[in-house]
């Protein structure tokens, strides 16, 4: 079951192979979308900001980089899916609690180019366990 936030406490932690950090997040729009519409992601994690096109991402099992969702014209994001946010980072984030910060760019197919697109931020205190 996803949480009412954009940023889900369940998932945020640190990759095994030590290379970076996951994060997920809930689909703020309430009908889902095609990835297609996904203009990307910036994440902050304790003021230190990772740029949208460095984050992987991951929707039902399928992973790829924030151009390969744009460019999928089959793919959705369900609204009950959460996406995991692969965030490259040379070494691990440290244990204990983290200001997490997202802002979400997304566009939506009904509404002119010029007001587009629509941006969600949010930020969350989340914990890093061993």
């Amino acid at each position: 079951m996803l949480e009412v936030p954009m940023i889900q406490t369940r998932g945020f932690r640190n990759r095994p192979a030590g290379d970076g950090f996951e994060v997920r997040l809930r689909n703020p729009y309430y009908r889902g979308l095609w990835t297609s519409l996904i203009e990307g992601a910036a994440i902050t994690v304790d003021g230190e900001r990772f740029a949208p096109e460095d984050i992987g991402w991951s929707i039902g099992g399928v992973t790829c980089s924030a151009a390969e969702l744009s460019s999928s014209d089959t793919a959705r994001w369900p609204v009950d899916v959460p996406a995991v946010l692969v965030v490259p980072r040379p070494e691990p984030l440290s244990t204990g609690f983290h200001t997490v910060a997202a802002e979400l760019r997304l566009r939506m197919s009904y509404i002119p180019e010029e007001l587009q697109p629509t941006v969600w931020t949010e930020e969350r205190g989340l914990v890093i366990t061993r």
